[in-house]
């Protein structure tokens, strides 16, 4: 996830075009993270602090996997996308060594007070709501002592993986590993199906070696509460951080025309719906669920496929739309994007606290997710918005 670093306002000038767009991509995609894990809680089907299991009709059980299944599909890629093609130009201003001190400060400081003070006051909330809470700092001695904080980063996931690939690109650039980009990526007039293809394949083909070692689904290391680091899901964050740093190297934005985007996007939706449902019903999900996950399965292979295709066909269409029709910042837009850091870092202790105390009220599970996403979503953006006031946290949380 860009951040700060990069510029207070993330507006990075390409040429004379201020990338306004990349703001408005990503404070939408932790929008819908937030949702994400309201739709764990609701379904209870994935890795959250709390669930909440009732009676789901069949109709909202469906709404709920399509959003699980295809919001996973490609959201957190085209975050670390956003990520990676702001990487080079970072480097490149400020050198190795303070890239990496900035790096260790902007992502590094909120994951350890995730996994210090966050992750703790949420597993608090949770058990003072069912009454549960042994002493307190008994428990925080050991949750320290025994490095068992080193597991929890909950959605911090993605800031401790994005200084891991950020260091890694450094590290690699200072040795004069990479090579220059080819020439016909740089010269080239437009971006070619041919290319779009080739990153599928080969985002496939690492999801399916992943998944033989880690199936998808299934945390790192162990399954403690707030280990939600799946590196099942790694092969597009992988191949799209590297895709990002490719497009800013290799100018290949300017190349990216709305025409080519839509109609990737267009394509992607027609295609992977009714591939979708013909894999989960062919593929017999509810007998066969471990089949998808990974392994030597016809079912891993396919379920790898159709991700690769989905994840990248949304996410080049998503970034060729925003950057042709929303590349503009109000007033609105700019609150949502100067606080979605924000959102990211201190939304679980939120989300846990309002449905644990909505619980009691009986609703239809999928109506009762988006109504209290009504009220989550500006209680998130209040809060960090009141917290930045505070410079220090600002400086670390922006």
């Amino acid at each position: 996830m860009a951040t700060r670093s990069e510029n207070r306002d993330i507006r990075w000038a390409a040429g004379d075009i201020r990338l306004y767009f990349m703001d408005n991509i990503r404070w939408l995609m932790i929008v819908f993270v937030v949702l994400m894990h309201l739709n764990v809680t609701y379904s209870t089907h994935g890795l959250w602090y709390y669930t909440e299991p009732s009676y789901t009709p069949l109709v909202s059980g469906l709404l709920f996997a399509i959003y699980g299944f295809f919001t996973q599909a490609y959201f957190m890629g085209l975050l670390f996308f956003i990520a990676g093609y702001f990487v080079p130009g970072s480097l490149d201003k400020k050198g190795t060594s303070q890239f990496i001190k900035n790096r260790l400060l902007r992502l590094g400081v909120p994951t350890l007070s995730y996994m210090l003070l966050i992750h703790p006051i949420t597993l608090f909330i949770v058990g003072a709501f069912q009454h549960n809470n042994p002493s307190w700092l008994s428990w925080y001695i050991h949750y320290i002592s025994s490095l068992e904080f080193l597991s929890s980063s909950g959605p911090l996931w993605f800031a401790l993986a994005l200084l891991v690939f950020s260091l890694v690109y450094a590290l690699l650039r200072h040795i004069s590993f990479f090579p220059p980009m080819p020439a016909y990526l740089k010269q080239a007039k437009s971006i070619k199906n041919s290319w779009v293809i080739c990153v599928m394949a080969i985002m496939a083909i690492v999801a399916f070696l992943i998944r033989l070692v880690q199936p998808a689904g299934v945390p790192l290391f162990n399954t403690l509460t707030g280990n939600f680091m799946q590196i099942g899901f790694f092969s597009s964050y992988i191949i799209l951080f590297a895709v990002g740093i490719i497009f800013k190297r290799c100018n290949l934005l300017n190349k990216l025309s709305y025409t080519f985007g839509k109609r990737w996007l267009i394509l992607t939706l027609i295609l992977g719906f009714p591939a979708w449902f013909g894999l989960i019903i062919g593929g017999n999900i509810v007998k066969n669920g471990a089949a998808f996950a990974g392994g030597f399965y016809w079912q891993a292979v396919a379920s790898a496929i159709w991700e690769s295709f989905f994840c990248v066909g949304v996410s080049l269409g998503i970034v060729a739309i925003f950057q042709h029709k929303y590349n503009t910042q109000g007033a609105v837009s700019k609150f949502l994007a100067d606080n979605a850091f924000g959102v990211y870092v201190f939304h679980a202790p939120i989300v846990v606290a309002i449905t644990m105390a909505l619980r009691e009220f009986s609703l239809n599970p999928l109506v009762k997710m988006y109504a209290v996403a009504i009220l989550v979503l500006p209680v998130c953006f209040a809060f960090s918005y009141f917290l930045r006031k505070i410079a220090w946290i600002k400086r670390f949380f922006s």
